[in-house]
């Protein structure tokens, strides 16, 4: 029952800080040999995930993202697989995204129920322990790539745990990409599905623990926008064939100890001041954004807080504001039209309801047609992601004089 390099990891070099650890971990291999049979056990309680299968964990042991640690229900499993004599892999989400440590299986030798017990939970902290010492070796994250390579070591009807924030900072999914952060999922898939990039889960169980959880430098996201980070990765997962998709909040909140190899950080749009005469864009990817195809806000009380200093403004000078509404160039003429109004309908309901008096504010929608906007269409007429989620907003025209 050991911990070791098995022939399937990763054929780089390996690190002499990996060669130790691992070694630290060896658990004296053999094959069960005892009279009596192992202890049967109870189905883990995981929701959609199957007890007693092979599992493969894409680990983010890097900058920027909270220290992995394996919540209680990925050692419940893990134990689960252990018994049943399957394999327990390991990934690292980097830059290059490749295997870690190939499938582990355990073994005992033990001639009872209780050093059976005992091996299996020294097999168990030695996986705990591996995780908690593991840190990337190249610069940047290649979520994607770390969800396919795991899902490879793995067969159908396994599970693949992701613990990582999410936050991919390499091609095709760079949130570091204006807009990116907030692009629609199922915008999103499509360009992934069009660029042959979306990881093949197909038939694999998908847990994803700690989505959405940074670490600084990288900036915390608020509640709607970790909210949308693990919406697009489950988006994505599905896409990729995954049976079902759970969720897991990470055990280390946003504690990290990891500073190196660098990690880009991912820009997170803040509240623009508003100009006291002027144009102000208000961003889809700010806290005045809407839910993906509607006129609904996606998190009312970060838009409401916003727009609140927009109205003090307006009491205070006597101005007179125009919200213009844009969108993308996804869909129809007229439901573009019909999209971008409501919005600025919706920003301006607020605004009265905030006491600006109803002839001094004003709204309308142009669509596509704006002067500003971006190019959000690929050389192939694919959408964007990005590009579209910028174009996207709500202008705030202030007029003086």
């Amino acid at each position: 029952m050991a911990f070791l390099l098995s022939p399937h990891s990763r054929s780089r070099t390996v690190r002499p800080r990996r060669v130790a650890l691992v070694a630290g971990l060896l658990l004296a291999a053999a094959v069960l040999t005892g009279c009596d049979d192992p202890p049967k056990e109870e189905p883990v309680e995981a929701g959609c995930l199957p007890s007693g299968v092979a599992m493969s964990l894409a680990i983010g042991a890097r900058a920027n993202s909270p220290t992995p640690a394996l919540p209680e229900l990925v050692e419940d499993l893990a134990r689960s697989a252990a018994r049943k004599h399957k394999g327990v892999s390991v990934v690292q989400v980097d830059g290059r995204a490749d295997v870690d440590l190939g499938p582990q299986v355990f073994d005992s030798k033990a001639e009872n129920g209780n050093k059976y017990e005992k091996d299996l939970a020294r097999w168990l902290d030695g996986l705990r322990q591996y995780v908690a010492k593991m840190q990337a070796d190249e610069p940047e994250a290649d979520v994607l790539k770390a969800l396919d390579v795991a899902a490879a070591q793995v067969g159908p009807g396994d599970t693949v745990v992701l613990v990582d924030s999410g936050l991919q900072t390499t091609a095709p999914l760079d949130f570091r990409t204006r807009g990116t952060l907030d692009a629609d999922p199922t915008e999103v898939v499509e360009f992934l599905r069009r660029s042959d990039s979306l990881p093949d889960l197909t038939d694999r169980h998908v847990l994803l623990v700690g989505v959405g959880d940074t670490a600084p430098p990288q900036a915390e996201l608020d509640v709607a926008r970790r909210r949308h980070v693990v919406e697009l990765w489950t988006a994505v997962a599905k896409a990729g064939g995954a049976r079902c998709v759970e969720l897991r909040e990470s055990p280390n909140g946003t504690r990290s100890g990891i500073d190196s190899p660098p990690v880009s950080v991912v820009p997170v749009a803040a509240i623009p001041p508003f100009a006291p005469c002027g144009d102000t864009v208000l961003p889809d990817e700010g806290a005045v954004g809407f839910v993906p195809d509607s006129a609904r806000f996606r998190d009312p009380k970060a838009a409401r807080a916003a727009l609140t200093k927009l109205a003090a403004l307006l009491a205070q000078r006597k101005s007179t504001v125009e919200l213009i509404g844009t969108t993308s160039s996804a869909g129809t003429e007229p439901g573009r039209l019909s999209l971008s109004r409501d919005r600025a309908r919706a920003v301006e309901a607020v605004l009265r309801d905030l006491g600006v008096p109803p002839g001094r504010v004003s709204s309308k929608g142009v669509g596509d047609h704006w002067p500003n906007r971006r190019p959000d269409r690929g050389p192939n007429g694919e959408l964007l992601p990005g590009p579209a989620a910028q174009n996207r907003t709500v202008v705030v025209r202030i007029l003086c004089g």
